[in-house]
């Protein structure tokens, strides 16, 4: 997208297609591009559609309605109108032309059936005539999740939100609750696209043993919560892992205790949660948890409202291991800035806080998540509810490490109400200067900014044609120079050239207009084409009011002037919580909407429809609070540290955007949990509060939470000022600290948060492992002799005893070529918090260099330096040591050592020294030579000699002719890895054969006692009279068996199999791909055939 065609008046609307009434699209549309046609566009409804559109020109191409949706009535949450069916944005496999998707529905695809009956179907269809595939759809409803095997899920109680992510051959979709109704757990459901094989992986978010008990009322609220729901954001994966966040939960395992990450964690509440994807299964690798989620899920401040965005590493990384950065931000307006590969785990940073590498505070609650750029220094950005897209910058510290400053904002507003998108930036070709932040409202539709901002800090809007009112956590798609975007029963394509049909007057600006009052503006159009019909307006807020008999009834000629009057109602207007919904308070400010005039033009080529921007000051007569931020985090104290006695610092704004003056009528707090039954239907309520008291620090204003100025009652505040309230955090006693402070005033009533938490000091102390496997405090670790070509590893261990995480302040751990760290990136780092009560390991390994025998030993040696914030610690320097010896062979001196010393091999055909080496391989002709001759004397060996226990490794026969044997008789014969062209045997006798791997051109064998090989290779294998025949892994293009009298006969991957004369107790075959399979003169029926 190119910033000067975007910001041209030849930019606008290409085409708007309308579809059934009440149809609205949460997923975004998609666009692609099948191998060898025209571009598509791929949408998705809440009832169910699924269409494609040319996307040039919108024309239709095929539609079809899956299933009969659910319907919201039998939910009593509104956060979805009307029908809830397809919700999370589909994915298209651009190598089958496949589009897979949850959809919502009820049983037997009926119409209606209530929560019960509600069910969930994953589908793929091809996206060029959208058939399902074969093997699709597939039923989730009734699987059972992996860790948890007494939860199982139920589509009717849960909404798959996000959008689909797909890795490798699995599809995964993500679950949370309508409202946090019903007995609901979070969810992950990972589908395999391979039909037939449908649901691969379920896990649920809330398990045993930390997770409440399962129930079978599906109406109680007793599942665990834990939704997964972001917003509509898909789960974020850099390949082999899957990052999701959750929001609510019941469990609460770790409490008040610290834990790792890494640790195993049941209730996966408030969490940025890193699973491991293997072979389609997840399990639970990584998590970061909010020191303060208790007290989130008190005020209902959900992590989980916005998604993970996985930050470019080219550009977003720093020192100290952080190679990956990822970003969450959700309803606490705290931004968390991660490192990706170590989250942080929960209360692990100082204090017994956060973990990770930086908290950004916002003014209010995001939904949605994360945008960035990672061009010209490197940007993210978010945008706070009814406040501006926020943009800040990467920098380093003088350690390195990364840190956010915020640089700019956006000069206007979002909406003040839940649903603005994800901040998403494109570019011209990649150019640096190009960037592009597009952001949707669901009040001013999209709107599109500059990525960098001024040097005032501003984001420069780009003035792009209005689109209404867009659907709820949207963001554009897409493709060869346009965009498409979607609305309450519509979709929009934008993009360059395009011809408007009428110049209007714009945008239309009402100014400040009181609530309570109403306000006029007029409108002037003038025809630019002969028009045959305007067909009538709409506009998206519905307190703006035009109506379609002021407008002209009868064609217009170019030239044709009009007016018509849109008036700005706000007598009805009232700005309070909405019951019912998931969304916070709507404040006083600029308010924008969208006219859009639709026409029937008399000629071709030129937009059918017109949008208009409305915008004014929606001003409130009466006082009007506000409180930001909505939580102050004041992290971890020490208690007995220095910085406990003085406390921590921060402080809160009550400001006043009503136009009367505000009067602070009372204050109170409280430490306990909100009552999710509001009676005013806001976000929640305290049943009883606790009065402002004074202590020798101020204003109490919670436990451990004092003001040195609050304003006292009856304090007022002028319209349009705010007041700065200092306030502070002091504790004396170990525990975590909340308050939900509450400001009643004339205005209104507003609650901010307070949280903290104090713990003792950490205490570290370091040992060594001995070579008994027990620990030595000292600083010394002596490997003592180590042989060449081995590897020898002990650990170093820190351990910390006190009562708040310990933290790794330096660490220079050895890197010497036979000496070093097994890994110096993750293991005892700098920056690295270790638990109260735990410890933290390092691996260090001597990997001793293979040398030739008889060569003199020499000593390695090296130094981990460590250093930690205990204060007691001091330096440590750990001096690591060992002594590497070789094969002594040949005559000896007293002490061991060998008199003589290895010089190498001669060639046969040449009078020089050959380069030294100890392991032969086929690439010089020493070794091969060597090779082939020490093989044939093996062979000779077996045919002379009976009764032999024989072994036989990593050696390959470079003869091509056929090497034939005659009645060999060994005893043990054990072969690891062999290969021969071509090998006859006329009898071997071998009371064990065990093969690890032989491979042979054609290998013919008669009479065996015991055959057992764990790999075959073979083009053709002929083999007679055998006793027992145990085959792990049989490659082979032909098997021939004339006479098989076998006890037990095991299989695994055979291509053909010709077998006579079967006598058999047990045939187990796994995996059998068999081109032709003939079966004669069976004798005895066959007790198990096929075990898969």
């Amino acid at each position: 997208m190119q910033p000067s065609i975007v910001g041209s008046s030849s930019f606008g609307i290409l085409w708007t297609n309308t579809y059934n009434p009440k149809e609205r699209w949460y997923a975004k549309p998609l666009v692609y591009t099948p191998p060898g046609q025209k571009q598509l566009v791929f949408t998705a409804s809440s009832q169910n559609w699924i269409r494609t559109v040319d996307a040039v020109t919108g024309a239709p191409i095929n539609a079809r309605q899956v299933q009969p949706p659910f319907l919201q009535s039998d939910l009593g949450c509104s956060d979805m109108p009307d029908t809830i069916g397809i919700v999370g944005t589909p994915v298209i496999d651009p190598s089958t032309s496949t589009a897979y998707f949850f959809a919502k529905g009820y049983q037997n695809k009926g119409s209606s059936g209530g929560v019960a009956k509600g069910i969930y179907n994953f589908y793929a269809v091809n996206v060029l005539d959208l058939t399902d595939r074969p093997g699709f759809p597939v039923l989730i409803d009734g699987n059972n999740a992996d860790n948890d095997p007494t939860r199982y899920f139920i589509g009717g109680t849960v909404l798959q939100r996000p959008s689909l992510t797909k890795i490798g051959d699995t599809v995964y979709g993500t679950f949370g609750g309508h409202c946090d109704l019903f007995n609901y757990t979070g969810m992950i459901a990972g589908v395999s696209t391979t039909p037939g094989v449908g649901v691969s992986s379920m896990f649920a978010m809330e398990a045993a043993p930390g997770g409440p008990p399962a129930t079978s009322d599906i109406m109680v609220q007793k599942g665990g919560k834990a939704g997964i729901w972001m917003s509509g954001m898909a789960p974020a994966t850099d390949g082999g892992r899957l990052f999701v966040v959750t929001g609510n939960g019941q469990g609460h395992e770790n409490k008040d205790t610290p834990a790792s990450g890494r640790s195993p964690l049941s209730t996966l509440d408030e969490v940025v949660a890193n699973f491991a994807v293997s072979n389609g299964k997840l399990a639970l690798q990584d998590y970061f948890e909010p020191y303060e989620y208790i007290g989130m899920d008190a005020g209902d401040r959900d992590l989980g409202s916005g998604g993970v965005t996985l930050l470019d590493p080219s550009v977003f990384k720093g020192a100290n291991g952080v190679a990956r950065i990822g970003v969450t931000i959700g309803k606490n307006g705290k931004a968390y800035i991660m490192n990706a590969d170590n989250l942080g785990g929960f209360k692990l940073g100082p204090g017994a806080t956060d973990n990770i590498l930086q908290t950004i505070i916002s003014p209010n609650a995001v939904f949605g998540g994360a945008g960035s750029y990672p061009l010209e220094g490197g940007y993210i950005y978010f945008t706070p509810v009814g406040s501006p897209t926020l943009v800040y910058k990467l920098g380093l510290d003088q350690n390195g490490s990364p840190l956010f400053s915020k640089v700019g904002q956006s000069a206007d507003n979002s909406a003040g109400r839940v649903g603005v998108g994800v901040p998403t930036v494109t570019t011209y070709k990649g150019q640096p200067g190009t960037g592009i932040v597009w952001v949707t409202d669901v009040e001013a539709g999209l709107k599109a900014y500059k990525a960098v901002p001024d040097a005032s800090g501003t984001l420069t809007k780009i003035n792009i044609p209005g689109t209404g009112g867009l659907n709820k956590f949207q963001r554009p798609a897409f493709g060869d120079g346009r965009l498409y975007v979607t609305g309450v029963q519509r979709v929009i394509c934008m993009g360059s050239p395009v011809s408007i049909p009428l110049n209007c007057t714009g945008p239309v600006d009402f100014g400040d207009v009181t609530i309570g009052t109403t306000k006029t503006v007029q409108v002037e159009c003038q025809a630019l084409i002969p028009i045959t019909k305007i067909n009538g307006l709409t506009i998206g807020d519905k307190t703006f009011q035009a109506s379609n008999a002021s407008l002209p009834q009868s064609a217009l000629k170019t030239g044709d002037k009009f007016t018509f009057p849109v008036v700005w109602n706000l007598t009805e207007a009232s700005i309070k919580d909405t019951p019912g919904e998931s969304f916070g308070s709507v404040n006083p400010g600029v308010k924008t909407s969208t006219l859009v005039i639709s026409t029937t033009n008399g000629v071709a080529q030129y937009s059918n429809s017109l949008p208009l921007t409305l915008q004014g000051n929606e001003v409130s007569s009466n006082p009007f609070l506000t409180v930001s931020p909505p939580e102050v985090d004041f992290g971890g104290i020490v208690v007995g540290s220095p910085g406990a006695a003085t406390g921590l610092d921060s402080s809160f704004i009550i400001s006043n955007v009503g136009s009367s003056p505000l009067k602070i009528t009372g204050y109170g707090w409280s430490s306990t949990d909100f009552d999710d039954d509001d009676p005013a239907g806001g976000d929640g309520y305290v049943s009883s509060y606790t009065n402002v008291t004074q202590s020798k620090d101020g204003s109490v204003i919670g436990e451990g939470f004092t003001s040195s100025d609050l304003p006292a009652v009856g304090s007022v505040i002028a319209p349009g000022k705010s007041l700065t309230v200092p306030i502070r955090f002091k504790a004396d006693k170990v525990g975590n600290y909340q308050s939900v402070f509450n400001i009643w005033t004339n205005g209104g009533n507003k609650y901010v948060l307070l949280t903290g938490s104090a713990t003792t000091a950490p205490i570290a102390k370091l040992a060594v492992e001995t070579s008994e496997g027990g620990w030595d405090p000292s600083d010394l670790m002596d490997f003592g002799t180590v042989k060449a070509g081995t590897t020898v590893t002990r650990r170093l261990r820190i351990c910390n005893e006190g009562g708040s995480p310990l933290l790794i302040t330096k660490s220079k751990p050895p890197l010497e070529p036979e000496l070093r760290a097994e890994n110096p990136n993750s293991d005892l780092h700098e920056g690295q918090s270790i638990p109260a009560g735990e410890c933290a390991y390092a691996p260090i390994d001597i990997a001793a260099a293979p040398t030739t025998p008889n060569v003199a030993p020499h000593d390695v040696f090296g130094t981990w330096i460590l250093n930690t914030d205990d204060l007691g610690f001091g330096v440590h320097e750990v001096q690591i040591k060992g002594t590497i010896v070789s094969r002594q062979l040949g005559p000896t001196y007293s002490n061991g050592t060998a008199k003589f010393t290895y010089l190498g091999c001669y060639s046969d055909v040449a009078p020089r020294l050959l380069q030294k080496q100890y392991d032969l391989n086929t690439a010089n002709e020493n070794g091969s030579r060597l090779q082939c001759r020490a093989l044939w004397q093996l062979f000779l060996v077996l045919h002379h000699f009976a009764k032999l226990d024989i072994s036989i490794s990593n050696l390959n026969v470079c003869f091509n002719e056929y090497r034939n044997f005659k009645d060999l008789d060994v005893s043990d014969l054990d072969i690891s890895d062999l290969y021969v062209p071509n090998l006859d045997i006329l009898n071997l006798n071998v009371l064990n054969l065990n093969v690890l791997n032989l491979d042979i051109l054609n290998l013919n064998i008669l009479n065996i006692l015991n055959l057992k090989i764990l790999n075959l290779d073979t083009l053709n294998l002929n083999i007679f009279n055998i006793l027992n025949l145990k085959i792990l892994n049989l490659d082979v293009l032909n098997l021939d068996v004339p006479n098989l009298d076998i006890l037990d006969f095991d299989i695994f991957n055979v291509f053909d199999i010709n077998i006579f004369d079967l006598n058999i107790f047990d045939f187990e075959i796994f995996d059998l791909d068999v081109l032709d399979l003939d079966f004669q003169y069976e004798q005895q029926p066959i007790k198990h055939l096929f075990k898969d």
